[in-house]
């Protein structure tokens, strides 16, 4: 039997929109998630926004939602992340360990993400 060769370039596949967010204190957005902003090897900046109540995170693109002396976080191109301390900060979201957060609907121009739990 041949040996198929994988390319880290492909990363894990998936289909459902999430967002994760490491013990460093950043934000990745998973591939799905960057296809539907159109944001794939591109640099995209959104606004983050946080439910202290349901614990969610809501995302939006500036030209969505209309804020005025809000700073949007930079999501590189190159690995589709964003430092997110002093919002983690903020928030008082512990960052003890990389959490999931997947997608779960929109609420206005904001994308809401739900925390997963194992």
């Amino acid at each position: 039997m041949a040996f198929v060769p994988y390319s880290a370039r492909e990363g894990r596949p998936s289909t459902h929109m999430s967002l994760t967010i490491d013990k460093a204190g950043r934000i990745y957005l998973n591939k799905a998630l960057q296809q539907e902003l159109d944001a794939v090897d591109k640099t995209v900046k959104l606004y983050i926004a946080y439910d202290p109540e349901k614990k969610r995170i809501g995302l939006a693109k500036p030209e969505d939602v209309d804020l005025e002396g809000v700073i949007p976080l930079t999501f590189g191109k190159d690995r589709s992340y964003a430092s997110a301390r002093g919002f983690l900060s903020r928030f008082r979201i512990e960052q003890n360990e990389s959490r999931k957060y997947v997608y779960s609907g929109t609420e206005g121009n904001w994308m809401s993400f739900e925390p997963v739990y194992d």
